[in-house]
């Protein structure tokens, strides 16, 4: 099943580079389009899975003979789920409306009382994933998440200059996510390490 995974994301990700576009469909939909130099980086994310776990996997093969098979799959999982969200949180940056310019096809977006709520809804949001990222390893999944939606957040307050109030909800989970990301995925690597050595 990974292996399928891999050259999905092997496929999707060359044909980012190649043509520096990608279909909306795999990233948010028909209202966003994909296109330019964000979407080469993109695609470069896509693309690693499947070669880093092919190294790796030798690797450990070499290191550790038979006894690396097990630790081999745990690191292709782990492979794939990082650059799965590292694709997601950079699609977020690199994607551009598919609507022109000053024209939008959500009514809610010329409420200002609508945009406000979402900002609520985003900054708070933002703020609980980023502190259910504290309960474990869920933080390589929760905050990424819990970045994206604060960075949304500012980016309507920013434009709409509106829920000026929950600007730093919005911050504080912008800060908090990477911090509490990159703690628990310090402990993965040194548990995979000490693990490995321990061979």
């Amino acid at each position: 099943m990974l292996l399928v995974i891999e050259i999905l994301m092997l496929i999707a990700g060359i044909w980012a580079i190649v043509a520096g576009k990608l279909p909306p469909s795999l990233f948010g939909g028909a209202k966003w389009k994909f296109e330019g130099w964000g979407v080469r980086l993109l695609g470069l994310i896509l693309v690693l899975p499947l070669p880093t776990a092919f190294v790796a996997g030798i690797l450990l093969g070499l290191l550790s003979g038979d006894q690396a098979v097990g630790y081999a799959a745990l690191l292709e999982l782990v492979i794939v789920l990082v650059c799965g969200v590292a694709a997601v949180v950079v699609s977020r940056f690199v994607r551009q409306p598919a609507i022109p310019s000053g024209a939008d096809d959500d009514a809610a977006t010329h409420d200002l009382t609508a945009i406000a709520a979402t900002i609520a809804k985003k900054a708070q949001g933002s703020l609980i994933y980023a502190l259910l990222g504290i309960l474990g390893f869920s933080a390589i999944l929760v905050c990424p998440l819990a970045f994206i939606r604060a960075n949304q957040a500012l980016r309507l307050i920013d434009k709409h200059q509106v829920g000026q109030q929950h600007r730093g909800t919005a911050n504080a989970a912008r800060i908090i996510a990477p911090v509490i990301f990159l703690f628990y995925a310090a402990i993965a690597v040194i548990i995979l390490v000490v693990g490995i050595s321990g061979l």
